[in-house]
C-alpha cells in the first residue's frame, strides 16, 4: 500500500489544528474539551478517523478482484490489428469505486491501459484494446498491474499480474502475382529419395510408422500384410529448388529513426477498413529485405516448389527446402526474430553454402549492397550452374549510401533478373516490376 500526496495534505492540516489550538491555551493538549479548542479538537479526530478509513478501504480494496486477458489469435502479422479482452471480475461482496488497469507489455503501441469505474460486487467489466501492428518480433501480454484505494485519494494498493501468453508477429507478407520463375530440372540429374515430409505422386518404397508420421502416408495394405503400421516413402519431384539468401550484415543496411507515434485503434469500424495497402513499414532496408524474403518464400511456396531460407545475424540460420503452409510459417517464424548484427558479408555466405546446394537451383540475393563482391558471387553461383535472383534495397531512397539504381541497372545488363527495392515504392510493385 502506498502513500499519496493527499496524506501528507491532511497530515499538514492535523499539525496546523494542534499548533493553532495551543496557540489559543497551552492546555490544549490536556484539556481539549475547552470551547475556545473545541473546533481544532473535531478536526484533528476527523482527519484521524478520515486516514483510518481511507487505510481499511484500501487495504481490501483488491481482494475478490480477478483479471484476465483472453486473446484469441496469438499469430498476426506485421499490418494486421491484435485484438485483446480484458475481464475485470469482482468476486468480494463490496463494490470498488474505482481500478486502474496497466499494461506493462512491450507490445509497442498497445492501448490496454483504462481506468474504470463502479465494480459493482459480484460483477463483471470487461474491454477490448485494438493495437495495430508494425513491428515484427515475439512479445508477451503482460504483466499487467491493476490498483485501486479509497475514495479520498489518500492510499492505494496495486497487484501485479503475470502474463503467461505470447503474442508472435510476423513479418509484413505481400501477395505476388509474378516474379521471376525458376528453371524445372532434376537437381544434380536424378530424383532424390526423401521422407515423408512431403507428399508427391512418385512413391518409391515403405518403412515402419514413426511419430510424426501424417496419416495419409500409411499404406495400409503392406500394413495389413505386415500386421504393423507402414508408411510411404516419396521422391523428389522434377524441379529445382529456390533457395533465399537474405544478407543480414550490419555494415550494409541503411536505417531512419522512427517516430514513436502510435495511432489509437478504438472504434469497429477500423476492423474492417482495408488498410492493407497502406502499412506504414519502418524505413529500414533490413525489414524491407525481411518482408520481401517472406513475401518470395510465399509466391514459390503456392506455386508448389521447395524452398529453403539461408540467413547470417547473430547466428546463421539454414532452413532445408520443404514444400507447403509448414514450410511458409517455419520461415516466417525464422525472419520474426532475425536482425541485421550479421559479421559475415553476403558473397561468404554463398561461397560457404552453395557448394551444398543442388545444381540447377534458384537462388534469389536480397541485399542493400553494391559492393562488386555482390557480382562475384553471382558469378559463383553460375559457375555451379546455378540460377541467381538479385532483389536489391536501394540504400540511397533509405537514407545511406547512394548508387543502388546504377548498381541494379549494371547487374541487369549481364541477363541477371533484378528487382529494385526503394522505399518510396510500394513493395509488391517492387517486386512484381518487370517479372513475367
Amino acid at each position: 500500500m502506498k502513500i499519496r500526496r493527499s496524506f501528507w495534505v491532511i497530515l499538514i492540516f492535523v499539525a496546523v489544528s494542534a499548533v493553532l489550538g495551543y496557540a489559543l491555551t497551552p492546555d490544549f493538549f490536556l484539556e481539549g474539551s475547552n470551547a475556545e479548542v473545541f473546533i481544532f479538537t473535531r478536526l484533528i479526530v476527523l482527519f484521524a478517523l478520515l486516514i483510518g478509513v481511507a487505510g481499511i478501504w484500501t487495504h481490501f480494496s483488491l481482494n475478490g478482484i480477478i483479471l484476465r486477458r483472453e486473446a484469441r489469435v496469438q499469430r498476426h502479422q506485421v499490418g494486421q490489428i491484435f485484438e485483446e479482452r480484458y475481464r475485470v471480475t469482482n468476486n468480494s461482496p463490496l463494490a470498488t469505486l474505482w481500478m486502474e488497469v496497466r499494461d506493462q507489455s512491450n507490445l509497442p503501441g498497445n492501448f490496454g491501459s483504462r481506468i474504470l469505474a463502479v465494480i459493482g460486487a459480484r460483477q463483471q467489466r470487461s474491454f477490448v484494446a485494438y493495437t495495430l501492428l508494425r513491428r515484427r518480433g515475439a512479445y508477451r501480454l503482460g504483466p499487467t498491474t491493476i490498483q485501486s484505494g479509497d475514495p479520498f485519494g489518500i492510499f492505494v494498493k496495486s497487484r501485479s499480474v503475470a502474463g503467461n501468453q505470447e503474442l508472435l508477429v510476423l513479418p509484413y507478407v505481400v501477395d505476388l502475382r509474378n516474379f521471376p520463375a525458376p528453371v524445372g530440372q532434376f537437381p544434380g540429374g536424378k530424383a532424390i529419395l526423401r521422407r515423408a515430409t512431403d507428399v508427391t505422386p512418385q512413391a518409391a518404397s515403405v518403412r515402419e510408422y514413426a511419430p510424426g508420421d501424417g496419416l495419409r502416408s500409411i499404406h495400409w495394405p503392406t500394413s495389413a500384410r505386415r500386421d504393423r503400421l507402414m508408411v510411404k516413402e516419396f521422391e523428389q519431384d522434377p524441379q529445382a529448388d529456390v533457395w533465399i539468401f537474405l544478407d543480414a550484415h550490419k555494415d550494409v543496411h541503411a536505417r531512419k529513426p522512427e517516430k514513436n507515434v502510435h495511432e489509437r485503434i478504438d472504434k469497429l469500424w477500423r476492423l474492417w477498413k482495408d488498410d492493407e495497402t497502406k502499412v506504414q513499414m519502418p524505413v529500414d532496408t533490413f525489414e524491407y529485405g525481411v518482408s520481401a524474403a517472406g513475401s518470395i518464400a510465399s509466391f514459390y511456396l503456392k506455386q508448389g516448389r521447395t524452398v529453403g531460407m539461408v540467413c547470417a545475424s547473430d547466428v546463421v540460420t539454414v532452413i532445408s527446402p520443404e514444400r507447403g503452409e509448414r514450410q511458409l510459417n517455419k520461415i516466417l517464424e525464422n525472419l520474426a526474430f532475425l536482425e541485421s548484427n550479421g559479421a559475415l558479408p553476403l558473397i561468404g555466405l554463398v561461397e560457404a553454402e552453395a557448394p551444398q546446394l543442388p545444381r540447377a537451383s534458384t537462388v534469389v540475393l536480397i541485399s542493400p549492397s553494391a559492393d562488386p563482391t555482390i557480382e562475384v558471387a553471382i558469378d559463383s553461383l553460375l559457375m555451379r550452374s546455378m540460377k541467381p535472383i538479385l532483389v536489391h534495397l536501394d540504400a540511397e531512397t533509405f537514407g545511406g549510401m547512394p548508387g543502388g539504381a546504377e548498381f541494379a541497372a549494371q547487374i541487369r545488363k549481364r541477363g541477371i533478373p533484378v528487382q529494385l527495392v526503394q522505399n518510396n515504392a510500394p513493395l509488391q510493385d517492387c517486386l512484381e516490376s518487370g517479372a513475367l
